[in-house]
């Protein structure tokens, strides 16, 4: 590693650029891999308590692996954390192909093989993040996790795109070929950026000697806090969507990738908006923002018109998108650079456990509630959880 030698620019540089595909390539793998057991969870015949199990089993050990993980990236590096989530993810697809190449996908192979998976994934989240303050200026800073969290968008839409088309032409198993070629590609881009040029990233004014004090924070704790939350009602989107679709819209794949398609598309077209957002309130910012998304997803529950819940999605996808960017830009202006593996990787491990509980919730409520119920219950409890982020008061004025 060579340290930089700060520039007035107003360009990312070329080893931020890599990362920021590398970053959504790591992700995608994560995202195809949900979608592609989700919508195969019916027609294997799994029950709703196999598929909340399945879900749950794949995320849990992110806690372990964001935990565990982040305190490595701190230790041993962001970079060769990026590589070995990549090297232990290859193997693992591989093993997931070979086991359903004949297209029977057996419950315990898959949650075994998916667990693993789930340890490893939170460090290239952790280091993608560490990594960032590091390649850039700090008047770049929002301008980069915007970018970077194309791969939190992106992903959404590519596992959309591809779910149908990968399992209508290569069937169950060569599938999951799709995501191992995808973290190869991470493993490269890992490679190539041992050599690139670092910053020494700005501390803080106030942070203190150790991560303790961030923990003591209000608005950090109520940030995260917040994420949390969001996470967890969107969750049971992931499981109940797929029933919404083919009981209340009458539609089937066709209709299910459209909307999550929309939703993808939207996010990403709104990405740009986060670096100047970040400058303002970025607690506020995203408090209202959480207020407004359960606001449009609770009368769409009701809808049962594929255009207009499709259209609904993108108007959501177009709120959620600079979310992402515009908490990780205010963690990594609030929070100590020493601890920023720790901080990222803690907050990949509760965020990780947050949509799959909600998720899990959704697939258990299934035997007892409708879908509409369901996804109008989660979108109250985004709302309020908006609500309840506005008034802690530092999270709310701190810029």
């Amino acid at each position: 590693m060579t340290i930089a030698t700060p520039t007035k620019t107003s360009s990312l540089p070329a080893p931020m650029r890599r990362l920021a595909a590398g970053w959504t390539l790591a992700s995608a793998a994560d995202n195809f891999l949900m979608f592609v057991l989700l919508w195969s969870a019916g027609p294997q015949g799994w029950s709703g308590q196999q598929t909340a199990l399945l879900v749950v089993a794949i995320r849990l050990p992110a806690v372990l692996g964001g935990v565990l993980g982040g305190r490595a990236v701190d230790r041993f590096g962001p970079v060769p954390m990026l590589l070995l989530d990549a090297v232990a993810r290859v193997f693992l697809m591989g093993a997931l192909a070979i086991s359903a190449w004949n297209g029977d996908l057996h419950i315990w192979t898959v949650l075994a093989l998916g667990a693993a998976a789930g340890t490893t994934a939170p460090l290239s989240y952790a280091a993608a993040r560490t990594l960032v303050p590091r390649l850039v200026e700090p008047h770049l800073l929002g301008k980069a996790n915007a970018l970077l969290s194309i791969g939190d968008q992106l992903p959404l839409l590519l596992g959309a795109i591809l779910t149908g088309p990968a399992l209508g032409l290569l069937g169950t198993g060569p599938a999951f070929l799709l995501p191992l070629a995808m973290l190869v590609a991470v493993a490269v881009i890992a490679l190539r950026m041992r050599a690139a040029p670092q910053y020494a990233p700005v501390r803080p004014d106030d942070a203190g000697t150790t991560g303790a004090r961030t923990w003591r924070s209000a608005r950090v704790i109520g940030l995260i806090s917040l994420s949390v939350a969001y996470y967890f009602t969107y969750g049971p989107y992931e499981t109940v969507m797929p029933y919404f679709v083919r009981e209340e819209l009458g539609s089937g794949l066709g209709g299910y990738t459209v909307i999550w398609a929309l939703f993808g598309a939207a996010a990403l077209l709104t990405l740009p908006l986060a670096a100047r957002l970040s400058r303002h309130r970025p607690g506020l910012v995203n408090a209202v923002g959480a207020i407004a998304w359960g606001a449009l997803m609770l009368p769409l529950a009701f809808v049962h018109d594929l255009t207009a819940v499709a259209i609904g999605f993108a108007v959501s996808g177009a709120i959620w998108g600079p979310y992402a960017a515009i908490e990780t830009t205010a963690l990594h202006r609030w929070t100590d650079p020493a601890d920023h593996g720790r901080i990222f990787g803690t907050q990949r491990a509760v965020l990780a456990i947050a949509s799959p509980l909600g998720a899990a919730v959704g697939a258990l409520g299934i035997d007892r509630l409708s879908p509409p119920a369901i996804l109008a219950i989660s979108a109250a409890g985004c709302a309020l959880a908006g609500l309840a982020a506005l008034s802690i008061r530092d999270l709310r004025r701190s810029r």
